[in-house]
């Protein structure tokens, strides 16, 4: 499935998810309770996208002797709801380097309908990989000691791998670009207002352009941090570039299915011109 297809299944539907997880990952419900939640709420199509393995052990993300599985489990419910709600089959690939990312041959080769792509780890001046996501607590720590207090570092470094997994491509979906300044912004209020931080959103809607890629806007924060991902800011921008766009709930819940997506799709149609 490509980007046009993608656009073509939704084109006269706003009852579709890209983004969910399972207990394959960090997911708080089965494989096929989240499908049922998705097609009791009235989903015409729900895509599954546990975290990917990575090149390194890491709690929150599905290991590779889980594939299989996970494959199967997935081919299983498109079955089931066949005719009822389109499942489609995909994971939220990290991108770590050149070397791993939703491009290298172990992805493409899997049998996934789409392929979404997100950065969630950022290199500390050492090299060491951190997950920027999550809790503040952590990320404060992490900033504290892993990259010496650099908050700039940090985003700057976040958004250079967001370039760069876009430049490598491999994926349809563009997933939370901005994901980073869910701490970040806690730590700094001021820092999306910088000019070097518009700087890179603006270089990535242009590689994203580039790229043909569609870029995701993550409801999932906006009950509890009552933001978006992009940035609400942000999107102007992306609909004057031509940018085409999809809005996901994240859901790691079963009753969070479609938690903001009411919301953004209404912002969306009314407040964008």
């Amino acid at each position: 499935m490509n980007t046009f297809d993608i656009l073509n299944l939704i084109k006269n539907t706003d009852r579709y998810n890209f983004h969910s997880h399972s207990q394959f990952c960090d997911g708080r419900a089965p494989i096929d309770v989240m499908a049922n939640a998705a097609h009791e709420a009235g989903f015409e199509i729900w895509g599954i996208s546990p975290h990917s393995p990575l090149n390194q052990p890491e709690p929150c993300n599905m290991i590779k002797e889980d594939m299989d599985e996970y494959l199967a489990e997935a081919s299983k419910l498109k079955e089931l709801y066949d005719g009822k709600m389109a499942v489609l089959t995909s994971l939220e690939i990290d991108y770590m380097s050149p070397d791993f990312g939703p491009h290298i041959d172990y992805f493409q080769n899997l049998p996934l309908d789409y392929r979404l792509a997100s950065v969630h780890f950022v290199p500390n001046q050492d090299g060491v990989w951190l997950d920027c996501d999550g809790r503040f607590e952590r990320f404060a720590r992490f900033l504290k000691d892993g990259y010496n207090g650099d908050l700039r570092y940090v985003a700057e470094k976040y958004f250079e791998q967001v370039l760069m997994m876009l430049e490598h491509g491999g994926f349809e979906i563009l997933g939370h670009f901005d994901k980073i300044a869910g701490n970040a912004a806690i730590a700094d209020p001021e820092i999306e207002n910088q000019p070097w931080y518009e700087a890179y959103i603006d270089d990535i809607i242009s590689h994203a352009k580039s790229a043909g890629v569609i870029v995701e806007v993550n409801t999932k924060s906006l009950a509890d941090k009552n933001r978006f991902f992009p940035a609400l800011k942000w999107w102007q921008k992306l609909h004057d570039a031509d940018v085409p766009i999809v809005v996901n709930s994240d859901a790691h819940h079963p009753d969070l299915v479609n938690a903001g997506r009411d919301e953004a799709l209404e912002i969306l149609k009314s407040c964008i011109k």
